[in-house]
């Protein structure tokens, strides 16, 4: 019914905007501008480069010259187009049967290094190896709309192509670019558009990467095609107010931490190419949301910056180049302070911390930050004990929702890091979900989207393949508290079981000396009950089977069962139950076991955990 009435919304705003022109639209304390499409290129630059500035151009000139990790970016950047001299230029091909997109990125790689290369060097070989690349992707029959992030992402590579190496094409190369971009890029843009259902009227990433590429695509050849462009943008720019408006009202995201870069990426490519084209983004970077969703990867981090790999998340380090392109539009330190950290750190860089480079603020300490950090309505809170890299706890427990795309049914998990150590863990994606037109397989077949796959309670196992679940399952937090001794949450995961059990999951952290979970539970009539913990660390049970002591990377930590009394440990692979469907093509999850509590035939269970540090340590 939400969703109805967004889209519902968003027809009538655009009715309105055709009837009026400029109006305003209140956007939380902020005033978002939404142009008309007559007015929407009135201050478009007519020099080409418009996508990137002069003055941009200049400042990375001489930040390579300058700093030492932008040099080590440039070099790196060198090294990658001298070796694509000998290349062949990317062909049309869909390794998966459905996606164009590794294409469309590598496509975008290429050129953009290419591009910048020539224009710091002004050296031809640069743009004449370019037009390789653009000639191949120009005579492509399409750029694959039919998975509209492929197209996307190739409009974005034709475009920065096109306008950054506009003075080095003749009139005869121009046109073919204008009419890809025209034809493979901005038509199929138009065609979604005009539809009730599609992309633009999301609140996930391809709301943003869809309509960033476009528009970029829109801007770069826009006084070619007005009424094209000025429709494109126009659309865009309301259109994107659904997921940046998502990231209300503390900058939390939806979609885990590895989504978060891919939408936010484009976001800010959207807003940077409007405010270099247009000289303003019609106030979409005032939105405050998105302004404080820099923090999302920087409480979202563990131990030398590994991110807490919730719902489809892969595990990598945190850190982007949008941190440097936040911290220079919102004049924030810890933005700016945090990418420059992390590349310091060696998460590797990349173009992009070039165009958006900002060291202001290279000695920002972490340790300005808060421990704890409850991100609402996405309902992810993480503590810890120090800034520190690797010292004591570190844990995020998950709440929200199991709609959301690339959410799993992880209701109630938690992961936890002591002493650098990561303990507990989530599995992030299985790759095979996303290639489900080859296998298949139901989203919710797969071991590491159900809930037994993390680190919280599956019923009745043999109630639909082991979770009882709802797919449309929420959790929130009803309390959260943070103080210099402690950090206290609960969580409220009964609405994600079919409303026949009540499950409340309290998390305490005493800093510097345990993490306790208590867990209560309600049955509506006698079930079965299984808590899982997945870990890598071997495994011994001690004390009757009510104490584990986890060993991993030459250190330990005991698990206590500290109620109720009868229950006992247990360890059992991380692999589906004999309940769930049998996926021979899914990962097998080798290396990770899983710590069990198992109640037969029960109501109700008060139980206590708790994680300590071992005195072996």
């Amino acid at each position: 019914m939400k969703k109805y009435y967004r889209r519902i919304t968003v027809r009538l705003s655009w009715i309105f905007l055709l009837m009026v022109g400029l109006i305003q639209v209140a956007v939380g304390q902020e005033s978002v501008q939404i142009p008309a499409k007559v007015e929407v290129l009135n201050t478009l630059k007519e020099q080409h480069p418009r996508l990137i500035s002069v003055e941009r151009m200049e400042q990375i000139k001489q930040v390579i010259q300058e700093n030492k990790l932008a040099k080590e970016i440039w070099i790196s950047n060198l090294k990658f187009v001298d070796e694509l001299m000998d290349e062949k230029p990317v062909i049309y091909e869909k390794p998966d049967g459905r996606r164009l997109l590794s294409v469309s990125r590598e496509a975008l790689e290429r050129i953009r290094s290419l591009a910048l290369s020539y224009l710091i060097l002004d050296d031809k070989k640069y743009a004449e190896r370019a037009w390789q690349e653009l000639e191949a992707v120009a005579s492509f029959n399409d750029w694959n709309p039919s998975h509209f992030l492929d197209c996307a992402e190739m409009t974005h590579a034709v475009a920065i192509g096109y306008d950054w190496l506009y003075d080095f094409w003749n009139a005869e190369q121009r046109k073919i670019l204008e009419d890809a971009i025209l034809q493979k890029g901005l038509r199929p843009a138009l065609e979604v558009y005009s539809t009730e259902e599609g992309w633009h009227t999301g609140n996930i990433n391809w709301n943003q990467v869809c309509n960033g590429g476009i528009s970029i695509g829109a801007l770069a050849i826009a006084e070619h095609i007005p009424d094209v462009a000025s429709k494109i943008l126009s659309t865009a720019i309301e259109s994107v107010l659904l997921p940046m408006k998502d990231y209300e009202p503390d900058g939390g995201g939806y979609e885990g931490p590895t989504y978060w870069d891919y939408g936010s990426r484009y976001n800010v490519l959207f807003l940077d190419a409007l405010d270099n084209s247009l000289g303003t983004d019609f106030g979409l970077s005032s939105m405050e949301g998105f302004r404080r969703s820099g923090d999302f990867q920087i409480h979202l981090s563990g131990t030398d910056l590994w991110c807490f790999n919730f719902s489809d998340s892969d595990l990598k380090r945190m850190s982007t180049a949008q941190h440097f392109w936040m911290g220079k539009k919102y004049d924030e330190q810890r933005y700016s302070g945090f990418r420059y950290m992390a590349l310091k750190s060696g998460v590797e860089g990349n173009l992009m911390d070039l165009l958006w480079f900002d060291d202001r603020f290279k000695d920002f300490d972490l340790k300005s930050m808060p421990l704890d950090k409850h991100f609402r309505v996405a309902e992810i809170i993480t503590m810890r004990d120090s800034w520190d890299n690797g010292k004591g706890f570190a844990i995020a427990m998950k709440g929200g929702s199991s709609t959301r795309v690339h959410s799993h049914m992880d209701l109630g998990s938690f992961i936890l890091e002591y002493d650098g150590v990561r303990w507990f863990t989530d599995f992030g994606k299985d790759a095979q979900t996303y290639q489900r037109h080859v296998n298949k397989a139901g989203r919710w077949d797969f071991y590491r989207t159900r809930a037994e796959g993390h680190n919280t309670l599956v019923v009745n196992p043999e109630f639909r393949g082991s979770q009882k679940r709802t797919a449309n399952g929420i959790a929130e937090f009803i309390k959260f508290e943070s103080g210099k001794k402690s950090a206290t949450a609960v969580l409220d995961v009964s609405k994600s079981y079919y409303n026949d059990v009540l499950f409340k999951r309290t998390f305490t952290l005493n800093r510097g000396i345990e993490f306790r979970i208590t867990d209560e539970i309600e049955c509506k009539e006698p079930s079965e009950l299984f808590l899982f913990y997945h870990t890598e660390a071997e495994i011994e049970l001690t004390r009757n089977n009510r104490q584990a002591i986890l060993k991993q990377d030459g250190k330990s930590i005991v698990v206590d069962l500290v109620k109720p009394l009868e229950a006992q440990f247990k360890v059992l692979p991380a692999a589906p139950m004999p309940e769930s469907p049998i996926l021979p093509f899914q990962e097998k999850n080798e290396g990770t076991k899983k710590l069990s509590i198992h109640f037969e035939d029960v109501e109700d269970i008060d139980l206590e955990i708790t994680i300590k540090k071992s005195n072996d340590n």
